[in-house]
């Protein structure tokens, strides 16, 4: 496939992030088009824009308007709609459609010391861990277990979108230093049903926890490393953990095999590619339409489940 890639936006961090993947790209499968016209398909990468949290730019960009049957969207937000077809981090299942979604990870990390983990020599002593921000109740659920483990942390105070980056260095090398001693990593949702750590834990090679009953999980990998806590049942967790401790280390294994083969940098590029072209072969097999457009059930759901305004979502961007 010749993928074009493109953003609607002057800060794209995303779009640069994947086109730096696409430069590491081993797999020489599907490559990056500098044409609109002579790609298969085009994709734009966007961050969680806040100052337009519908995507109005992307949905009057002139390449949407012109090549509407090969158009797509990989997108960050955190309480998304249908914009276009594409790769959705955080599209939750009551709203998810397996025609025109995917289910993705998101493209960067936010923790440069990740990477190293998986090579650090150092004795998983903790049961598990958990060091985030409260930003959704499953997490003040989690801060309980701190007498259990010392590697649960309340990070609220800490803005990261504010902080230096000697204060960001240290506060990575926390979380990946707490990551390290862990057997098992707690992954509750955020804001959005997605969050960071799943994809984190996996390419530290730790066995995430995931607590979130709207997360969709992406396809591209098998998930059965992963250990799945419905979140009615989350003060269960310590006990479920402890009965299959002996299962940590090869469940860590294997997600760090299934990063590899993934979400590694040298495979990213080829995974997303390969993801849009499965959407657009779908996309001409079912002859879409531009219903999915302009599905005005579907935007009306989204807004009534919007109970934040743009404003405090900030806010609470800025503690994670």
């Amino acid at each position: 496939m010749k993928l074009h890639l493109t953003s609607a936006y002057e800060t794209h961090e995303s779009l640069d992030r994947l086109t730096k993947l696409a430069s590491l790209d081993r797999v020489g499968t599907h490559t990056i088009c500098a044409s609109p016209r002579e790609a298969d398909a085009i994709l734009f990468v966007e961050d969680a824009h806040f100052n337009d949290y519908l995507y109005r730019r992307v949905l009057k960009h002139p390449l949407v308007n012109q090549y509407k049957t090969k158009t797509f969207i990989y997108t960050e937000a955190d309480k998304p709609y249908h914009v276009l077809p594409g790769l959705y981090c955080n599209m939750p299942s009551n709203r998810f459609r397996k025609d025109v979604h995917q289910a993705f990870p998101f493209v960067r990390s936010m923790n440069q010391y990740v990477k190293h983990i998986s090579q650090w020599d150092i004795e998983q002593d903790w049961a598990f861990s958990f060091v985030g921000s409260m930003s959704h109740r499953l997490r003040r659920s989690i801060l309980k277990f701190s007498h259990l483990s010392p590697g649960v942390r309340d990070t609220s105070e800490f803005d990261f979108w504010h902080a230096t980056e000697q204060e960001k260095a240290s506060q990575g090398m926390v979380f990946a230093e707490s990551m390290s001693r862990s057997r098992f990593i707690l992954c509750p949702r955020g804001i959005g049903t997605a969050s960071f750590r799943p994809f984190e834990a996996m390419q530290a090679g730790r066995a995430p926890v995931i607590i979130s009953d709207q997360w969709v999980p992406p396809p591209q990998v098998n998930w059965d490393f992963a250990v799945f806590v419905p979140e009615a049942e989350i003060n269960g967790i310590p006990d479920l953990l402890e009965s299959i401790r002996d299962e940590a280390f090869e469940r860590g294994r294997a997600a760090r095999a299934a990063w590899e083969s993934t979400y590694a940098p040298d495979v990213m590029f080829n995974t997303t590619a390969t993801s849009v072209n499965e959407l657009l072969a779908n996309k001409i097999s079912t002859q879409q339409t531009d219903r999915e457009q302009t599905d005005v059930f579907e935007f009306g759901r989204w807004i009534t489940e919007l109970q934040m305004s743009v404003r405090d979502m900030t806010k609470a961007y800025r503690q994670i």
